[in-house]
């Protein structure tokens, strides 16, 4: 990673206006890596790490528009409570995203949702991200992803 230029100047300032962490807030990060331990994006064999992008914006480095984090992160904010000081690295790499103009197949999905039915309707969301995950290959992870849904199901819906 480069030294910041001006749009990512920008950029990381942006991030902690929009998250209302600021730079000294991330120099707590132990780099334990417990966050990377725990990352559903690692479940894509990309071999991430979290804080490698609090480090970037701790070190007014550049963040690469292409980072894995910042293209398939799903908010599942699993880093942040493994995290020993609970730094909510979603939450940064969503101003990331909007501060760079990126907006994610799901994030898309999800406010083509609100737009239509003023509301999130999970059939949409399913059918809108489902095509993406199944042009892109991602079906194969569906299993271990679906033991995450069911982790979190309330008793009753499991055992039927």
């Amino acid at each position: 990673m480069q030294q910041i230029d001006d749009n990512s100047h920008e950029t990381i300032k942006k991030v902690f206006e929009f998250t209302c962490y600021k730079k000294e807030d991330f120099s707590v990060c132990l780099g334990c890596k417990i966050c990377a331990s725990v990352c559903t994006v690692n479940d894509l064999e990309l071999n991430v790490n979290p804080q490698e992008l609090l480090l970037s914006l701790f070190l007014n480095k550049s963040i690469d528009k292409e980072h894995p984090l910042i293209k398939y992160c799903t908010n599942c904010y699993q880093c942040t409570s493994a995290c020993p000081w609970a730094i909510r690295i979603p939450e940064v790499i969503r101003a990331i995203r909007e501060s760079m103009g990126i907006e994610t197949v799901f994030e898309k999905a999800f406010k083509g949702s609100i737009k239509i039915w003023g509301r999130v309707y999970e059939p949409y969301i399913f059918l809108k991200t489902g095509i993406f995950l199944a042009k892109e290959g991602y079906l194969k992870y569906m299993k271990k992803w679906t033991g995450y849904i069911g982790f979190h199901l309330p008793k009753k819906v499991k055992n039927r």
